[in-house]
């Protein structure tokens, strides 16, 4: 289990192998043995000896900003099982298995992005030509990512698959929001219109939570396989954010379609670009529901998971 603590003024401490939680609610106690991981924010208050604990136990304790973003995590001094996996990391960044897992990726992301513009279709009256025909367009792409072969000219062929299949997706998004708010093309730092000031923000949050999972599932969020190697770029982050995207994109789209957003959240820059307003981010952090969270969790643990046990399954090619 991951064990949260999230309240002002908590506190952390040790009793024998129980951690003890306390704060203006009560007190709890939780077994060692039970914990994956111990992920604290706001002011909390830990004891030197829930430290060991968590060392002993070899317990990953992650903290967090107020945003929940990752801000710190304790390492264990000693070699483990973190260190091997993240050497086959390492090891496996252009490899075939790497390969492998960038074609898994983009496969995933463009199935989940089909799969929306199909629920789109599905829910209007009159047919939408933008989004039959992005959901054609990423039909195609998906079947030519399954003739590719895992060699080192993969990458590219990815990359251009998935540009054109957002092109379409994202044309057609517009066209199934209301028409004041179509937006010509998606614009990423500054945004250029509402929809995309409110996205980007949304996958600011999310991003947050994608690189937490990743964390404590011991990977290294700076080591992709899909993004290119940065150095001080977490581009493992970067590939696993493309597999909730398309969550992220229904959460948004639906604050759209449901009237939801008002022109007074966005404020207008002197270079044009659109600023979001404290409304708006209030408005968009409750739509991004604990279900929202804890569907994200599910899929970056899900693919942590699946990259864990081909690094350790014996057939790493070399």
């Amino acid at each position: 289990m991951i064990l949260e603590i999230s309240s002002h003024g908590s506190v952390l401490k040790r009793q024998n192998d129980l951690f003890i939680v306390k704060n203006e609610d009560g007190k709890s106690e939780v077994p060692a043995e039970k914990v994956d991981a111990i992920i604290t924010s706001a002011n909390i208050l830990i004891s030197s000896q829930a430290i060991k604990l968590c060392i002993e136990k070899n317990i990953q304790l992650v903290v967090t900003d107020w945003a929940g973003r990752p801000v710190a995590r304790l390492w264990v001094s000693t070699a483990g099982k973190s260190t091997e996996l993240r050497r086959r990391q390492y090891a496996n960044q252009d490899t075939v298995l790497g390969v492998q897992i960038s074609i898994e990726l983009v496969r995933t992301k463009l199935k989940r992005q089909k799969e929306f513009l199909q629920d789109l279709k599905n829910n209007r009256k009159v047919d939408v030509p933008e989004i039959t025909r992005a959901i054609d367009i990423i039909s195609d792409a998906l079947l030519q990512i399954r003739k590719l072969q895992p060699d080192n000219r993969v990458k590219q062929s990815l990359l251009g698959l998935e540009g054109t299949s957002a092109s379409a997706y994202f044309r057609a998004i517009s066209s199934s929001l209301p028409s004041k708010w179509s937006f010509e093309h998606r614009s990423q730092y500054p945004a250029l219109d509402g929809f995309n000031a409110l996205l980007n923000y949304a996958y600011g949050i999310a991003y947050s939570d994608v690189e937490k999972i990743i964390i404590l599932s011991g990977l290294d969020p700076n080591s992709g396989f899909y993004h290119a190697d940065s150095y001080g770029k977490p581009t493992l982050s970067f590939d696993l954010m493309e597999l909730v995207r398309p969550l992220i994109d229904r959460t948004v789209v639906s604050l759209f379609n449901k009237k939801m957003v008002s022109e007074r959240w966005f404020e207008k820059n002197d270079d044009s670009s659109i600023f979001l307003k404290k409304d708006a981010r209030l408005t968009l952090l409750t739509s991004y529901s604990e279900k929202n969270r804890k569907e994200l969790e599910k899929i970056t643990w899900r693919f942590c998971r699946e990259i864990i046990e081909r690094l350790t399954s014996g057939d790493k090619e070399a």
